[in-house]
Parts: C-alpha cells; structure tokens; sequence
C-alpha cells in the first residue's frame, strides 16, 4: 500500500465528494444509489463500488475515510495510486452534481414541462406541438398566487410558442411578443425589488456600499403601474416603500393588508421574508418609541404563527419564540404568552429547548407576580446564551427586590457586577445599561418613604438614563410607589 505497514494507524482521509455525501439525507442517498446503478447516468461498477465504499463511513458518521483500504476494496492486489483515486473521486463528484441537479428538477414539474418543450420545440417533434404546449401552460398556471418564478416560467414558454409558430417568418399572424415582454418585465421588476430591498436592508447593518442600476426609473414607472392587479409585484413594491420611505407608514399598513390576504398563498420562505420585513419595521417604530406599533408587532406575529409561517421543517427559532413572549408581556398579554409556551415548546431546537422554555416561563410568572415561582425556576440556573443570562440575573434582581429579600439582593448585586466587569465579550453599550440598573436599584434600597428630594433626584436620573438602563420603568413604578 505505497509503503504504508499495517501496524500504522492511517490518518482518516476526505475530499469533496466525502463532504457532499456527508450532507446528503438517507432518503437522497438511497436514490442516489439508484441513480448510480442506471447504466442510463453511469457505467463504471468501479464508481459504484467507490459510492458503497464511501458510504459505509458516512453512515458510520465518520470525519473522513481510510483512502488505502477503500483502494485496496476496489481494486485488490494493486499498489494505491493516488493520481487515478483521485480521478475516480472526481468522476463519482461530477455524478453527484448531476444527481443533485436532477433532485432538483424531480421537485419542479412546471419546469420539467418546459424543458421538454424546449425539447420538442429544437428537435421539431410537430406531433407533440400542442399537447407538450398545452400541459407546460396548465403546470404554469396551477397555483393561485403567482410569484416570481411564475412570470419567468410564462415567459421561457412564451418564448418557445413564438419559436414553435415561426412567427420570424409568417406574416398572417399577430405574434406573442407583447406576451413575452409583460412576463419578462414582470419578472424583472420583482427580482430588482427584491435586490434593492436586500440593499436597504444591509445598509441597516453594515457599511457596504451598493449600486444597483436602473432603480429610479423602475419605481417612477411603477408609481404609474395598476400595481393592484399583480400581487407578487405590489408585495415587493410595498416592502421597498416600507423600508425606502420609513417615515411614512402608509407604505407598512399596505404591506400588512396585502399579507393579510396573500399570507396563506404564497410559498414559506417568501412568506417568511415579508413577515419578518413587517416585523422589523414595527421594530424600528418601537426604538423611536412609537408604542403604536408594540401592538402591531404582536399581530403580525400572531397571524403568521397561525398561519405556521415560522415553523419550518417542525422548528421554530428560539429568538423568534424570545421575541414573541416580550413583546406579549409588554402588551400585559400574560395568558396568551403562557399558552404559547405550551402550545410551541415541542417545537424548540432540542438543544435548546428546555433552557428557552423554562427562561420564557420565568419571564411570564415575574408578570404574573409570582415571584416564588421565579426563584424556583432560575436561582440554580447559569444560562450559556449571554443573552439569557443577563435578562435572568435583572429578572433576578427585580425578584429579590419585590419579595424584600434584602440581604439576598445586596449579595446578588454585587455578584452581578463582578460578572459583567469580568465577561469582556458583553458589548459596551449593554454592559452599562446593566451596570446602571445594578446602580439604581442599590439607590433605590436605601431610600426612605419621606425622602422627597431623594426620590425625585433618582427619578430625574432615571429618565435621562432611561435609554441606557434596563427595566427603567420597572425603577419609575417603584418610586412612584415610594412617593406614595
């Protein structure tokens, strides 16, 4: 074996083909391995053994491969040549990508359709003219909403029927182009939507600068476009006006009726992308304070996950479910957020589940006032998230106070304070709003019930701190109630 003894320990070899049937699901490896035995796609039965070979150590689920003992499998007696294994792999590779791109159009029917026109169409089958053209149109035109890859695939068949009717050469027929140019411009126009709205969106978070060509001209011409009559192109449109006119939020509650009435329609992942553009939006109101949209957050939520936009392939994010119960808390909706947490749990990360779910829950019951119930569920717990732990060391410090557990309190921050001075990975800006509330609250313990000046200094810091001080309402009730 090149010089390799038995006794040595051969170091776990991999490769691109290993990588790409390392991600495959059992389900496409089983057809991939029908796909490799159809003589039609390959006729090399050392590839196919190269394809069982490598199998064996995916589904053992290992890092790599042992390349001598796979050649010595394949091809007993021979001494290991690298150069030729390394063709094999590759071959067996370019097999994959074809089984890949053949899953994809398994998936697709419209598109399979259009391929055989474009078939029939280049080889002149005339026999299958009507019927192939007929069957492309009826797949095109089966869904209720119409999305992008709709106007493309009108406008791949439309381009067919005009090459099909040899409209180039007849002069008795009035030919389709006005067809083939609606479907291509209404294509276009939503793709460059999407761009630009990808543009403003990054702008929101990163420095990068974008050109993108054309964009003025395509939104003066659809400021005159019956934009009613195309939804696809009126959701886009709106999601650009909504992030491109922020201050005017007319473009949003259009938005918001149009996902209303096509939410249910339109395919996950765009659905996923439109609510989640709503979404920041009302996000971005909030941090300017427009409590107006606290509520509208709530609804665009609630319809969505009755719709199971958000649960995809079973899951549903654990920010997203972080996000959902905060915002119902500070809607008072504590019933609803303790009914979601039952209702969704199960569809958790496992990984992450119980942590989400039991931090989410302490949140619901410090609403609800059932401070004993807060400390049973986090005073053991260190959550690993950053995040987490910090909303649970203040939900902590809130619970101390409002059981009048003083000594309990001090002692806890104090801890707290060493912990955010000692993680340098919390971001400045967080780490001093938690610093300021550890300070408030300590101020907050020392005054007395009469001490009017105090408490009205405390209050005045509070608010002009507000911006950079976590919980500062929760600090503004506790003094109005000290204030009596």
């Amino acid at each position: 074996m090149s010089g390799v003894k038995k006794s040595e320990k051969v170091a776990l070899h991999t490769n691109r083909v290993y990588q790409a049937l390392s991600h495959l699901e059992n389900g496409e490896l089983k057809r991939l391995s029908k796909y490799l035995q159809s003589p039609y796609f390959n006729q090399s039965k050392s590839l196919n053994k190269l394809f069982e070979l490598l199998l064996r150590y995916v589904e053992d689920q290992k890092e790599g491969f042992d390349r001598y003992e796979v050649w010595r499998k394949m091809f007993a007696g021979e001494p290991y040549d690298d150069t030729n294994f390394r063709k094999y792999c590759s071959d067996l590779l370019k097999l994959v990508e074809n089984f890949m791109a053949h899953e994809t159009l398994e998936r697709d029917e419209t598109r399979q359709r259009i391929h055989t026109l474009e078939f029939v169409v280049k080889d002149k089958v005339e026999p299958l003219y009507n019927s192939v053209l007929r069957q492309a149109r009826l797949h095109a035109d089966a869904d209720s909403y119409r999305n992008l890859y709709y106007f493309y695939n009108a406008y791949l068949i439309e381009r067919q029927y005009y090459a099909m009717s040899d409209f180039d050469v007849r002069l008795d027929v009035r030919p389709n182009i006005e067809e083939i140019s609606y479907n291509l411009d209404i294509f276009y126009w939503i793709e460059k939507l999407k761009i630009q709205i990808a543009v403003l969106s990054q702008k929101k978070t990163r420095s990068h600068v974008y050109s993108v060509n054309f964009m003025e001209e395509i939104i003066a011409f659809l400021q005159k476009f019956p934009m009613d009559s195309i939804p696809e192109l009126s959701l886009y449109y709106y999601s650009f006006l909504t992030l491109y006119d922020e201050e005017n939020p007319s473009h949003y509650y259009k938005l918001r009726s149009l996902l209303d009435e096509y939410g249910n329609d339109m395919p996950q992942k765009e659905a996923v992308e439109l609510y989640d553009l709503a979404l920041h939006y009302c996000t971005g109101k909030l941090n300017q304070g427009d409590r107006v949209f606290l509520q509208e957050y709530f609804d665009v939520f609630d319809e969505a996950m009755l719709r199971k936009i958000f649960i995809i392939n079973g899951e549903l994010a654990s920010w997203r479910f972080n996000n959902a119960i905060g915002v119902a808390l500070r809607l008072g909706k504590m019933d609803w957020a303790e009914k979601f947490i039952t209702t969704y749990k199960e569809n958790l990360p496992a990984q992450t589940r119980e942590n989400t779910s039991s931090f989410s829950l302490s949140r619901v019951y410090l609403y609800q006032k059932r401070y004993k119930d807060v400390l049973r569920i986090l005073q053991n717990v260190d959550y690993e998230d950053i995040g987490y732990n910090l909303i649970s060391k203040a939900v902590l410090i809130i619970t101390y106070y409002e059981l009048d557990e003083a000594d309990a309190l001090d002692s806890f921050l104090e801890s707290f304070r060493v912990f955010l001075n000692r993680h340098k990975n919390i971001p400045a800006q967080r780490r001093k709003s938690y610093l300021n509330l550890i300070k408030y609250v300590r101020r907050l313990t020392r005054l007395l019930p009469n001490d009017q000046a105090g408490i009205t200094r405390l209050r005045e810091e509070i608010i002009r701190d507000k911006a950079s001080t976590v919980n500062h309402e929760w600090l503004l009730e506790k003094l109005a109630e000290l204030d009596g």
